[in-house]
């Protein structure tokens, strides 16, 4: 999103922030107070619903509402609110919540009955206290909340896992516990929890995620399939800063900055001219052929500018602006554990080589090694790995060479040491039979999506929420 000129600067966070509160409050609008549209236009024409948008957009980001670029939002929400009713109806809900901060406090939508922390927060912290459970997200991935009478329901939620805990129950068991119980609040739209997606040009999605015994069979039966491998072992230089200025003589030519380059490598981030890795993740490409979907995961550093570690990131195919999110590395780990393999991928990049002198001859003919190794198993699940440009045959040792050379200092070491990790990675999932690397693709879809009954937390699996996209 963006602003006018008059705009102050603001936060992904603060914009998602607005967003989702003006979401919540068509909601609120539509289902509360009844109001009824045919076009987002007609949303801009009600006086009420328009001015509390552009109130949202003021108090929480300081910012006045932008037609030119704003009312892409209006017509998201207009198809965000139209496809919950057709699936919902207008439930009883007293409460439309996301957490959303005026002036340090929480940011109240009109005629909000509720005093105290919004029940995202709410939430967020008895997951915090009774399960340390630290990023609701990786529970429950729901952006805002729908509640009937909702004091009366958090005692519930409160008395159900503390009796568990009572008779001594495992943490797996207090958090399954509380899963079922949202599951039930859920079903009889009492706590309904809803993950937003902006919309683009095609009419918006409503699916309900980890609510039916139904659902959770389908995901248990579920089998996807591994059918792409890409792993660029190639290097390119580092790039120079070009001139941009179309009237400039040196328009399109490399221009190098001496003092940005001296910056660049004490932050060891290299020289202008040295080589690095080509490109800086791996993507496998999963097929979910009963379904016809299919989905990438990018394997690549958490940082993009320094030594870090892997990131597991999924995105539908076709949907590119709406990722479905991370998983969760610990969870990644424990499904790798549960496969025998995670003692084939050292799991933090401070066990991989860092600089040449690191990088021994053993060393190399173990990349080696995995890079053939790679290439063998994905011939045997049916596809060619894609490691670049160079020929196919000569992979296993260019590749190992290319991944010494960034080493250098005056090189980006960290896209070698991520590489490396990509690899490790990727000859851990192969070592498997076929179907159990498939078996571990379609899990790893599911970790994303936070969708199933088992894993994630203590293997209790993930909360119940409607997903709108």
């Amino acid at each position: 999103m963006a602003f006018d000129k008059t705009s102050k600067d603001i936060s992904a966070s603060t914009l998602t922030r607005m967003q989702e509160l003006g979401s919540a409050w068509v909601f609120k609008r539509a289902i509360q107070d009844n109001a009824v549209w045919d076009s987002w236009e007609e949303i801009k024409q009600d006086e009420d619903t328009y001015e509390e948008i552009k109130k949202i957009w003021d108090k929480v980001g300081g910012v006045r509402w932008n037609d030119a670029v704003d009312d892409e939002w209006m017509e998201s929400f207009y198809k965000q609110q139209k496809a919950l009713l057709s699936k919902i109806g207008k439930p009883n809900f007293t409460e439309f919540t996301r957490d959303g901060s005026q002036d340090g406090s929480p940011y109240r939508l009109p005629d909000s009955k509720k005093s105290g922390k919004p029940f995202m927060e709410w939430i967020e912290d008895y997951l915090q206290e009774e399960f340390k459970i630290g990023n609701k997200d990786n529970w429950n991935p729901a952006d805002i909340w729908l509640i009937q009478d909702e004091e009366k329901y958090k005692k519930l939620i409160v008395k159900a896992t503390e009796t568990t805990k009572k008779t001594k129950g495992s943490m797996k068991a207090q958090l399954s516990q509380l899963n079922q119980i949202f599951r039930t609040l859920f079903r009889n739209k009492l706590i309904m929890g809803i993950s937003l997606k902006k919309v683009g040009s095609g009419p918006a999605k409503y699916v309900e995620v980890n609510v039916t015994q139904s659902y959770f069979k389908k995901i248990e039966t579920a089998q996807m399939k591994l059918v792409g491998v890409r792993c660029y072992l190639g290097t390119k230089k580092i790039n120079m800063k070009k001139d941009t200025n179309k009237k400039s003589p040196t328009f399109n030519k490399m221009i190098v900055d001496q003092a940005a380059e001296a910056r660049a490598l004490r932050k060891g981030l290299g020289t202008t001219g040295y080589p690095t890795i080509e490109t800086q993740d791996t993507v496998l490409t999963i097929e979910d052929k009963d379904n016809g979907v299919s989905f990438t995961v990018q394997i690549k550093n958490t940082s993009t500018t320094k030594m870090d570690n892997l990131k597991f990131e999924p995105t539908e195919k076709g949907k590119t602006s709406a990722r479905m999110g991370k998983a969760t590395r610990e969870f990644v780990f424990d499904i790798m554990k549960t496969y025998g393999i995670l003692n084939k991928f050292p799991t933090t990049h401070q066990k991989y080589p860092k600089t040449k002198t690191d990088f021994t001859r053993s060393k190399m003919s173990a990349v080696e090694s995995q890079i053939k190794n790679i290439q063998s198993k994905c011939r045997g699940l049916g596809f060619t790995a894609d490691m670049g440009s160079m020929p196919s045959s000569m992979a296993p040792v260019i590749g190992a060479i290319n991944i010494k050379e960034v080493m250098g200092r005056k090189a980006e070491a960290w896209t070698a040491n991520s590489k490396l990790q990509q690899l490790s990675f990727l000859n851990a999932i192969l070592s498997l039979s076929k179907e159990d690397t498939n078996s571990f693709c379609t899990d790893l879809i599911y970790l994303a999506a936070k969708q199933g009954r088992t894993g994630g937390f203590f293997g209790a699996g993930y909360g119940s929420f409607g997903k709108i996209y």
